[in-house]
């Protein structure tokens, strides 16, 4: 046995492998799972944080509208959970870390069976979403790029930006469901005040036309009880936000995770009071309202 920096290994016969014993007064312990999602997440806030070159994916209004009439939201949500694995370096290749990914790779990003991924993937590559390559003896997949493109759009085509990091990191908590509902919002978001809304081109804020959760499950063909569960996972995840004021409430659509206007202007003043709003719920998610509420009339901010 061996003692490095409190820590104890050993080979254990019974089971043939190497363990080892630590004092949980100096240690943690996490699975590899739990240590890619916690460097994933510090990536994300890193990225958020420094304002650099983000890694995005284009998404095409007019083919991702078509793909409403022909996918079911599941479907849809699987598409939703693979696009941020296309591969920059990799033609846009479906990747899971260092390897291309086949079915195996994608049940287990859209947390499915590998038998009820098989008829799925089977759909996305007779519908034209994605498509096979052969690497040795199996399949592996590539999103089409008349619906997805990355480092490059086409020049006069609507699209969208779905920013990677933030995406791969929390589409895993919300079901294939609530991430196909989030897909379906794509061509609904305003280019610059990131509202869901009926007209998402119109220049004028205060024509804004707001799309209501109801008017929205309606228009794309989502019954009400599972756009109501969707919505609650999106939310919570911090996809999107809701608001409310005169009896009517207003979706707001995270910067962090779709965005439309050009990559110099993500940090303008718009983005960034989006941007906040959202840190300041994830503030509140973390702290409550615990702690004594102090207010201090003899000390004015100005």
């Amino acid at each position: 046995m061996t003692d490095r920096f409190g820590k104890h290994s050993y080979y254990d016969e019974d089971s043939g492998r190497s363990l080892t014993i630590v004092d949980e007064a100096e240690h943690s312990v996490m699975s590899h799972e739990q240590l890619a999602a916690l460097r994933a997440e510090k990536q994300r806030q890193d990225a958020i944080k420094a304002g650099g070159i983000r890694h995005y994916v284009t998404a095409y209004h007019g083919p991702v509208r078509k793909l409403n009439d022909i996918l079911s939201l599941n479907e849809i949500g699987a598409i939703m959970k693979l696009v941020p694995y296309m591969r920059f370096d990799k033609d846009g290749a479906l990747m899971l870390d260092t390897k291309r990914m086949g079915i195996a790779e994608i049940a287990k990003v859209i947390g499915k069976a590998s038998r009820w991924s098989v008829t799925l993937v089977g759909n996305l590559v007779d519908t034209g979403v994605l498509v096979a390559e052969k690497e040795g003896r199996r399949n592996v997949y590539i999103v089409a790029e008349a619906y997805h493109t990355i480092g490059r759009a086409v020049s006069g085509t609507p699209f969208t930006k779905v920013y990677q990091t933030k995406t791969r990191t929390d589409i895993a908590n919300v079901s294939i469901q609530a991430a196909g509902f989030l897909y379906k919002m794509i061509p609904f978001i305003h280019y610059e005040h990131l509202y869901l809304c009926c007209n998402p081109n119109v220049r004028d804020s205060e024509q804004i036309r707001h799309l209501s959760q109801n008017r929205f499950a309606e228009e794309v063909g989502v019954d009400h009880e599972t756009s109501v569960r969707c919505m609650r996972e999106l939310i919570s995840a911090g996809f999107v936000m809701r608001s409310e004021a005169f009896g009517a409430k207003i979706i707001r659509m995270n910067p962090d995770v779709m965005f439309r206007k050009r990559t110099k202007d993500e940090r303008d003043d718009i983005t960034e009071f989006v941007r906040g709003e959202f840190r300041q719920a994830l503030n509140a998610d973390k702290q409550g309202d615990r702690g004594e509420v102090a207010v201090d009339e003899r000390k004015l901010p100005f």
